[in-house]
């Protein structure tokens, strides 16, 4: 693609394939769907050093044979750029595959979520309990790194420290410590027919409270599905009581990412 400077390293790897720019999402990288007679074969995201796609890389192969994600081809960091090679799920994302059946999608999502969360955690070397992710958020309050115009409707004209201060106040019990996927919305889990083939975007998954992935997981099918799908997730999640104010908790943490 002549817009895109690939490195050498890459070069064999994606040599024949179509270059075709995705939009969809809320990455910071670059992603590119690499087509080969038509059909999705590869992705390729690149990013700045530093944007994260390392951890992403790192995170994909310890998930590998885990839980159902992308297997890593190669990362490759060269100069003030990174860039990962994965393979594609075959398959379309919850949002196209939700206009023809949100039900799938739903059941789907929820299942599949549980899988995460009855892995074993011991020996994971990714860390997203409460007490890392808030001093992340707080070092991206103070680096100038929250973006306040992309902050959800009901706190539309705060300031990230006002919220920061929230977000201290507020912090809840830590519950169970699970496998999660970090940020699960409806665009992120892949669908062939009505069957859920596996998650994408995994650059913050880790241990953590199931919350992490519940709340923010029933924000994007409120979003994307409708309202009245929401407690079906539940539901077929298995949740018979839902803690309010840890939806909310995880949801305000989210706006620092």
């Amino acid at each position: 693609m002549k817009d895109l400077s690939i490195p050498s390293a890459l070069q064999p790897l994606v040599a024949g394939y179509d270059f075709e720019p995705v939009t969809l999402g809320d990455s910071s990288a670059c992603v590119f769907r690499l087509r080969q007679n038509a059909e999705s074969r590869l992705f390729l995201k690149c990013g700045p050093i530093n944007s994260g796609l390392k951890e992403e890389a790192d995170r994909l192969k310890w998930l590998s044979g885990r839980v159902r994600v992308p297997s890593v081809i190669a990362f490759v960091a060269e100069e003030d750029r990174e860039f990962l090679l994965t393979e594609a799920l075959i398959g379309r994302d919850g949002t196209e595959a939700g206009r023809e059946n949100p039900e799938a999608v739903v059941v789907g999502l929820a299942r599949e979520l549980r899988v995460w969360h009855l892995q074993p955690v011991a020996g994971c070397p990714f860390d997203q309990g409460l007490a890392v992710q808030i001093q992340r958020a707080r070092t991206r309050v103070h680096n100038g790194l929250v973006d306040e115009g992309d902050f959800d409707e009901e706190r539309r004209g705060r300031s990230a420290m006002e919220l920061l201060e929230e977000l201290d106040r507020d912090r809840p019990e830590t519950g169970d410590q699970v496998l999660t996927h970090g940020d699960p919305c409806v665009p992120n889990v892949i669908f062939n027919g009505t069957a859920c083939v596996g998650f994408i975007d995994c650059g913050r998954a880790g241990v953590a409270d199931r919350y992490q992935d519940i709340a923010l997981a029933a924000r994007s099918i409120n979003r994307n599905l409708g309202g009245k799908w929401v407690q079906p997730f539940f539901e077929h999640y298995g949740l018979l009581k839902v803690e309010a104010h840890k939806l909310a908790f995880y949801r305000l943490l989210d706006e620092f990412f």
